[in-house]
């Protein structure tokens, strides 16, 4: 009679213990950069009351004029315009979480509020991204196919500095090809010129390019970005708020936490903006 094997697989599986980890295996989200990199300058306006700021801008005079000695100058006049930051954006996510799943597997409230927090800001991060449109003359295409190179970055930041754009608090918002596509420009990797760091050897871009600010997000596909912090304003009038409801009374042995915030979005120049596709 042949041997008879005693296996785990089989004979003793059903002593074989099961172990779960007190470590979840992190998914992969991508980076939500926009919402620092625009103005905030309105916030306060909105604090107490009310659901939208009037932002009114002032126009230059014209040049002003020589004047003879023995000449009368006539007045000149402006027309103030304003636009409006509106507070009509609510976003929120929610979930239910049952009794029994909450006495009987491992600690998990606190990755789901962390993952619907991140929904919402996903959310708010496309919305900008589709509120972004630059002027007509802004919204460029890329010498090359979709390759973004040091000609491509130069068209941006000429027509920012053609239009007087300031040039502090300029960034430059890029997805996975076109932040892999700076390796290849050799100034920018060249020690020459970049002040700390190795970025060949990090893997990282340096701290500032042409004046720009480098941001990387894949939310923005092939599209490239290029702005002034100025060019589009956000407020909350509610941040973040976690409200848990016990479902007891509606008979289901249950937990709702509902996660939301309100806000506004409003681009005021698409002057200051500039987009390469």
């Amino acid at each position: 009679m042949a041997d008879e094997l005693i296996t785990a697989g089989s004979n003793l599986s059903a002593i074989v213990p099961e172990v779960w980890s007190s470590r979840f295996y992190e998914v992969l989200k991508a980076d939500l950069v926009f919402r620092s990199l625009l103005s905030t300058d309105y916030q306060g306006d909105i604090s107490d009351l009310g659901d939208r700021v009037n932002v009114a801008q002032f126009p230059e005079f014209d040049e002003g004029d020589e004047l003879a000695e023995d000449a009368r100058q006539d007045a000149s006049a402006i027309t103030v315009t304003s636009q409006q930051l509106v507070i009509n954006k609510r976003v929120v996510k929610d979930f239910i979480v049952t009794k029994k799943a909450t006495l009987q597997s491992l600690p998990h409230m606190d990755k789901l509020r962390e993952l619907a927090v991140y929904a919402i800001l996903k959310k708010i991060e496309r919305t900008i991204i589709e509120t972004i449109v630059p002027n007509s003359a802004n919204a460029i295409g890329y010498n090359s196919g979709t390759t973004l190179a040091l000609a491509d970055i130069l068209a941006a930041k000429e027509l920012l500095d053609a239009a007087n754009v300031g040039a502090g608090d300029r960034s430059m918002v890029i997805g996975s090809a076109a932040i892999n596509d700076l390796f290849n420009i050799t100034g920018f990797m060249s020690s020459d010129f970049v002040s700390a760091g190795s970025p060949l050897s990090s893997g990282q871009a340096p701290s500032s390019l042409l004046g720009f600010v480098p941001q990387f997000t894949t939310l923005v596909g092939t599209v490239s970005f290029f702005m002034h912090k100025s060019f589009m304003t956000i407020a909350s009038q509610e941040g973040m708020t976690v409200e848990e409801f016990n479902l007891g009374a509606e008979g289901v042995r249950a937990a709702r936490l509902n996660l939301g915030t309100l806000y506004g979005l409003k681009q005021l120049d698409g002057v200051r903006v500039v987009s390469i596709t």
